[in-house]
């Protein structure tokens, strides 16, 4: 089926991209338009079939200053509870649009994070999360979620396996939002690696699972010139589509597809997916002005006019599945004494004015408020203003100062006696908005 693109053409067009600061661009998919916020006029825009764009009414803005917006950026956008949620990556800025009362309004209350540029962004059960990306000459494995009610990226621990760095250029989240995968990001100083790791994180569990490495070198001799997917009905589509590969992660092989259709697969072409179907838009050069021509080709049909090129990943185990077993209940067993060895030597053997003349500035002043007014003590974040010493500082100054020391606080006694999150954060029960702080009761065995 080839058309020039018209209603279905704004259905399965997904736009994320708006052009520098002068606007938030997006596809309404129910009414099948684009949108879009024009930043300079503050007005709402939509998109008419001759191009131009039809003012609709004007927006106020809410606490958003254009100029914290980069020059050039690349805000993505996310419908939750019939809302826009943008996010631009590298920033941790996060705007959210109220059609109804006419409304976009700037949420976050974070400071620039920047190392998280071509992060993966998604949005589940109406959150917001970031995983990964790029930033500070390296890339990251980071888990993060921004908190609605406090304004604020929050880091999520995951566990398993974990690649070191991953980028949205070759990371996906699958169509049923139960698992991420992804081809590792290249390792910090190397660039002409033979292979990179493949892996999958359960979004459930929130396990890492490497599944084995990807040959660089082969895709290469296949004409692939990196490892950049998307991820389409479940299948990997490499970025260099002229060649029409694409891998079967679940059946761990690779394909290229041989069919009829020659334009299916073309450098400028970009595919899209409804239901079992597979879509390749591309612009229509033999036409003036925007117009596009739409291809379109079931799974099953792909399939059938596609050959099986090898794998995509390859295991080389060095033992086999018994040994494995009997080498980690070995581990665990010498772990588990020698853990135990190192923190009773530590329990018995460090006085306790170290463990206090060690702490992290402030920190003496902090655990006698407990000392004096009890266990069970919460501190407010303008006595810990006070104990630092930075009361008179500007607010988000502040703000830096306490997560500082709450940070070395918690790595001091992570480190020192294994406790984790040693100094808590719990809603004040006044007044739900703001936050204390507390500290577990076992640190006061070794100060």
């Amino acid at each position: 089926m080839k058309i020039v693109v018209g209603i279905i053409g704004l259905l399965i067009f997904n736009f994320h991209v708006s052009r520098a600061i002068n606007a938030f661009e997006w596809v309404d998919y129910k009414a099948k338009k684009f949108n879009r916020i024009d930043l300079q006029t503050k007005t709402f825009e939509v998109k008419k079939f001759d191009g131009s764009w039809e003012k609709q009414f004007e927006v106020k803005f809410n606490q958003v200053n254009l100029a914290d917006i980069p020059n050039s950026c690349i805000p993505l956008s996310f419908e939750r509870n019939k809302r826009i949620i943008f996010s631009i990556p590298g920033t941790g800025q996060v705007y959210e649009f109220d059609k109804s009362n006419k409304v976009l309004q700037r949420l976050d209350q974070t400071f620039f994070r920047g190392y998280n540029f071509f992060a993966l962004q998604y949005v589940k059960n109406d959150t917001l999360y970031s995983l990964g990306g790029e930033g500070f000459w390296r890339s990251n494995n980071v888990l993060s979620f921004f908190d609605f009610k406090y304004k604020e990226w929050e880091q999520i621990k995951t566990f398993g396996e974990a690649p070191e760095g991953l980028l949205s250029l070759h990371a996906a989240i699958n169509p049923s939002q139960t698992k991420v995968i992804a081809i590792e990001a290249f390792h910090q100083g190397e660039y002409q690696v033979p292979h990179l790791g493949y892996y999958e994180l359960d979004l459930s569990s929130r396990i890492w699972e490497k599944k084995g490495n990807v040959d660089l070198v082969a895709l290469k001799k296949l004409g692939q010139s990196s490892a950049n997917f998307i991820l389409r009905n479940n299948l990997m589509f490499f970025n260099d589509l002229q060649i029409g590969l694409f891998v079967d992660p679940e059946e761990n092989q690779i394909y290229k597809y041989i069919g009829p259709k020659k334009q299916f697969f073309l450098m400028e072409s970009v595919l899209f997916e409804r239901g079992n179907q597979i879509f390749s838009k591309r612009h229509d050069k033999n036409s003036t002005g925007d117009h596009y021509k739409i291809d379109s080709m079931s799974v099953d049909e792909l399939r059938k006019n596609s050959q099986l090129v090898g794998r995509f990943y390859s295991k080389d185990p060095m033992f086999s599945n018994i040994e494995y077993l009997s080498i980690a209940l070995g581990l665990l067993l010498f772990i588990s004494v020698w853990f135990n060895y190192r923190f009773s030597l530590k329990k018995n053997k460090m006085p306790k004015y170290d463990a206090i003349n060690n702490l992290p500035a402030g920190g003496k002043e902090f655990i006698d408020l407990f000392k004096l007014n009890g266990g069970d003590y919460l501190v407010s974040t303008d006595e810990i203003s006070i104990l630092l010493g930075c009361e008179k500082k500007a607010f988000d100054t502040q703000r830096q100062y306490r997560a500082q020391f709450i940070n070395a606080m918690n790595q001091y006694f992570e480190d020192n006696y294994q406790i984790e999150e040693a100094v808590y954060r719990k809603a004040d029960e006044d007044d739900k908005r703001f936050v204390k702080y507390g500290l577990k009761k076992r640190v006061f065995l070794f100060v």
